[in-house]
């Protein structure tokens, strides 16, 4: 019985030393373990700033989505301005300026392109034949296309090919340094379908899709 009176005394001062410690801490107002109010994250961070910062505390306000609309508008205008201005200054073709400030790449190379639309053709052939030739040589791509006899693939880009080195041959006829043409991109891109209808027995009817395709020669000479 002794004992048991012991162990229940040492309990109950510990538990009472716990308490007393939490009310300590709580009636504490730098060191809360369990603080009376609940403090949002805009007030805790300033809070923060507040400890030795000489900088003003950031208030999260901004101009209404119009306002911002119209002076990114009117940025856009001065750059793509200044854009021209310093184009016409140096005697090269305009760059466009895209809607997050980046600029197209400035091609200081000689290209002549060839762009067909609309071809009825697929351009997933299209493109098929295109990885075969894209590492060749130009003439030795002509020459493998020309191979192939009456495929419609092939004889649509044969004439792209050959209209792109006419490009660069009436583009550069004048210049000094002599034409050495290689592929610098070669790229078929859907163009859409035509939908065209099969009529079937007992009112039915089924629709045949034929793909589209624009397809794109680049030549650096």
């Amino acid at each position: 019985m002794l004992i048991f009176l012991l162990l229940f005394s040492v309990g109950f001062s510990e538990c009472f030393l716990i308490s007393s410690q939490k009310l300590n801490y709580s009636n504490s107002p730098n060191f809360a373990l369990y603080p009376s109010h609940r403090l949002t994250v805009s007030q805790k961070m300033e809070k923060i700033h507040k400890i030795n910062c000489d900088l003003p505390i950031r208030k999260y306000s901004a101009d209404s989505p119009e306002v911002r609309m119209m002076e990114n508008t009117i940025k856009q205008k001065q750059r793509s301005y200044l854009d021209a201005l310093k184009a016409k200054e140096l005697g090269i073709k305009v760059r466009k300026r895209h809607k997050g400030g980046r600029m197209d790449k400035l091609m200081l190379e000689r290209t002549a392109s060839c762009h067909v639309k609309y071809l009825f053709l697929s351009p997933i052939k299209l493109t098929k034949i295109l990885r075969q030739i894209k590492k060749m040589p130009v003439l030795l791509a002509l020459g493998d296309l020309a191979q192939r006899g009456s495929n419609k693939y092939a004889v649509a880009i044969f004439k792209a090919i050959k209209s792109a080195l006419f490009n660069a041959k009436r583009l550069y006829e004048n210049s000094e340094e002599p034409l050495k043409f290689r592929f610098r991109e070669l790229s078929a891109t859907p163009g859409g379908v035509v939908k065209k209808p099969f009529f079937r027995a007992k009112g039915r009817c089924d629709v045949i899709r034929k793909p589209k395709a624009h397809l794109k020669v680049v030549l650096s000479c």
